[in-house]
């Protein structure tokens, strides 16, 4: 239930009552420690698997037995779910009423810790994720972030299971009452937030997309030309016109382009003088800078094999700069074999200014909100998707719907666009009330015009992770609270543990 409320299944509703099972069968009295150990194990790896089961075939591809390093990936995440319950059994022990705090505690500040975890860091699959494809609910993000949204999930599942647990019967009326409530009082706030929310119009920008096979990426001489000749065919129409065009796909305006956007790294070959010749050729024909990515050796260089994932600007005068170097790498994919960039700056150009997000960093809320603050309006997120498989009949691919879901909550939750360019994935711009302008799946190759537009500063860019902070101080209080019940048994003769009865203790 809980894995086909995520993306790429999107029956976002499931995501309210599907945690509830699981609750049930490991929060009610009597429940022994190796029972919900067990119940998280199973959940782990149903869900995991499920959501997750691309990446051991994505991995195959990259890495030495990457599909085997991805099952244990899969398998450790599940192994955390076993920790979880065993962690919210604890905190409930048999007093069912808190199943409404634990469980939501416990579940979120999980998440919170693994999308903290360093170069470990892997902050893909929150629940909030769920609600990516409805903008009016994704929209609360802006106040809590991705994180917020998967606590209000996890409380109206823990409100579920405490009023079905109750042994009252008229208190199951009252907290089937309040669960109702605490469901429907953000839908309402979320559609009123939608309905008024105030967007300003910016200069346009011109992205583009190539197509690449797996088979194509595996093989540097032959991606490379692919690539160019791609350019060269996507590009033409503007470049022929001076950078205006009637003739490119999914035009959106008039306005000319201030900047052009390609996706990430999408040469195989170091940046050297042939890669600036090429870039500086289309920047000039185009009459406007292009943002390309690239493998770029450190400079000054602190591991002679290690490179740069970095952005490249191009202006059509030929100065060329770095403006971002990728600091969450993919760890065991490009950690350790790329060297990490700096925090991520803001890059003004013609009356734009743009924060920047390559590829899997648009998973990482925190650093799109510190663009944000910094001055940013349009999130520019560079990727290469062509890795992604398998493809699900009817669905697609879950690694491509699960990529576009972040990029729609960093829009919501900084209420600014977000675009991205792809190599072998899609092409996108999606507006700060986290709607989809522009889509063009992968598989395609073009380019678009998309005139990006920027909402009001929100609570996440001002605040931070509330979500995942509130999380984390709930569990504390409710550590504190068994911590001091524990106490009171061990120091009372009359109940279990206590003086006295050591056949109990």
């Amino acid at each position: 239930m809980m894995a086909v409320s995520l993306p790429p299944f999107d029956l976002w509703p499931v995501a309210f009552v599907g945690l509830v099972p699981l609750g049930v069968s490991v929060c009610g009295e009597g429940v022994a420690r190796h029972r919900a150990i067990a119940g998280g194990l199973w959940f782990g790896g149903l869900f995991y698997g499920t959501v997750l089961h691309w990446v051991p075939f994505t991995l195959s591809g990259i890495l030495p037995f990457g599909f085997v390093l991805g099952c244990l990936a899969i398998a450790v995440l599940a192994c955390t779910c076993g920790l979880q319950l065993l962690a919210v059994r604890e905190l409930v022990a048999g007093r069912t009423v808190l199943s409404l705090l634990a469980f939501p505690a416990v579940w979120v500040t999980t998440e919170t810790l693994i999308a903290h975890a360093g170069t470990l860091a892997m902050p893909w699959t929150p629940l909030g994720l769920a609600l990516a494809g409805t903008p009016t609910l994704a929209g609360l993000a802006e106040w809590g972030g991705v994180r917020g949204l998967s606590l209000w999930i996890a409380l109206v599942n823990g409100g579920l299971v405490a009023s079905m647990l109750s042994p009252h019967g008229r208190w199951r009326w009252v907290g089937a009452v309040g669960v109702l409530g605490l469901t429907l009082g953000p839908v309402v706030l979320g559609v009123t937030r939608d309905r008024g929310l105030r967007t300003t119009s910016l200069p346009p920008i011109l992205l583009t997309q190539i197509h690449l096979t797996r088979e194509v990426l595996r093989d540097p001489d032959l991606r490379d030309r692919r690539v160019g000749e791609t350019l060269e065919r996507v590009l033409e129409p503007w470049q022929a016109a001076g950078g205006r065009t009637d003739r490119a796909p999914l035009s959106l305006g008039n306005d000319d382009p201030v900047v052009a956007l390609l996706p990430e790294a999408p040469f195989r070959q170091e940046w050297n003088q042939a890669l600036r010749d090429r870039m500086t050729t289309h920047a000039r024909d185009l009459g406007i800078p292009v943002l390309v990515g690239a493998y770029v050796k450190d400079r000054p260089p602190t591991d002679s094999d290690r490179s740069l994932n970095a952005i490249m600007l191009v202006e059509p005068g030929g100065e060329i700069r770095l403006v971002h170097a990728k600091l969450r790498l993919v760890p065991g994919v490009e950690n350790p074999g790329f060297a990490r960039g700096a925090k991520p700056g803001v890059l003004q150009l013609s009356g734009l200014s743009m924060g920047f997000a390559i590829c899997f960093e648009s998973a990482f809320g925190r650093d799109a909100a510190r663009a944000r603050r910094d001055g940013a309006q349009v999130l520019i997120n560079p990727t290469n998707d062509g890795w992604f498989a398998p493809y699900l009949a009817g669905v697609g691919s879950a690694g491509h719907a699960q990529h576009r879901a972040h990029l729609i909550l960093r829009a919501t939750e900084s209420r600014m666009t977000a675009v991205r360019s792809s190599l072998g994935g899609e092409l996108l711009a999606i507006g700060p009330d986290g709607r989809v302008k522009v889509r063009s799946d992968a598989g395609h190759e073009g380019a678009a015009v998309v005139i990006p537009s920027i909402g009001p500063m929100t609570s996440y860019v001002r605040y931070g992770d509330i979500g995942g902070g509130s999380a984390a101080s709930l569990l504390g209080v409710l550590l504190i609270l068994r911590v001091v019940g524990l106490r009171n048994a061990k120091d009372d003769p009359s109940l279990p543990g206590g003086p006295g009865r050591e056949d109990e203790r």
